[in-house]
């Protein structure tokens, strides 16, 4: 049976964006050219034009693609939370689902800081778009589920964002060297614990890691 027409531009489009995004990551938009792109993704000049219109429709496909793949991880992380669980529990679920997403996903966060590189910061529509609502589920989710102030668990949060951020865009070999560890994954392992234990030492206490995580939970306005 022949292979679908649709199946073959969604194979190819799908190549062409995986080429931009790591010559993104690499070289910067302004290091990176449609030509370039093609090359890499091994068609022609006209074939990227057709799909994604000029550079800049490329580039906004690209950090598109990254936003789809942030908001999947928000929602799944939002609902982390289960009857029972101790807050300790749930904060390590949720520290290493987003270590290790943040793994799978290094040429994405090289993206990123190539973006806060070219603006000196992040651009206003990703305040906008990413870092408010980020730090407004840290307010409204995260610090009732942990029973701390709004303001804590907004730092909190942020600090463990840019670690996540920085360790993702090591290679192997700068993260075996900073952990000792023998393999790339023993490597990831103890970054993923260490995250864990930086995590707790922000947001939990010994008196209330084994308590149990709770929406309604009214220690955050005490």
């Amino acid at each position: 049976m022949a292979r679908p027409v649709a199946a073959d531009a969604d194979a190819t489009r799908a190549r062409i964006l995986a080429a931009a995004v790591g010559l993104v990551s690499e070289r910067g938009i302004e290091g990176t050219t449609v030509r370039d792109v093609a090359a890499r993704a091994r068609v022609s000049l006209a074939t990227v034009l057709h799909y994604f219109g000029s550079k800049d429709g490329l580039y906004a496909a690209c950090v598109q693609a990254m936003d789809d793949e942030l908001a999947a991880l928000r929602v799944e992380l939002l609902s982390s939370s289960a009857p029972g669980v101790s807050r300790a529990e749930l904060l390590s679920r949720m520290v290493r689902r987003a270590w290790a997403f943040a793994c799978a996903h290094r040429v994405a966060h090289r993206i990123i800081l190539r973006m806060v590189l070219d603006h000196g910061g992040l651009p206003q529509e990703r305040i906008e778009s990413l870092l408010r609502p980020g730090l407004a589920d840290a307010e409204q989710v995260l610090a009732p589920l942990l029973g701390v102030p709004p303001l804590r668990a907004r730092l909190a949060m942020q600090t463990l964002v840019q670690l996540v951020a920085r360790y993702a865009i090591c290679g192997e070999d700068e993260l075996r060297v900073i952990t000792g560890a023998a393999t790339a994954a023993d490597a990831e392992r103890v970054v993923g614990d260490h995250l864990v234990d930086l995590a707790a030492g922000l947001l939990l206490s010994s008196e209330t890691r084994d308590r149990p995580a709770f929406p309604c939970d009214h220690e955050a306005t005490a």
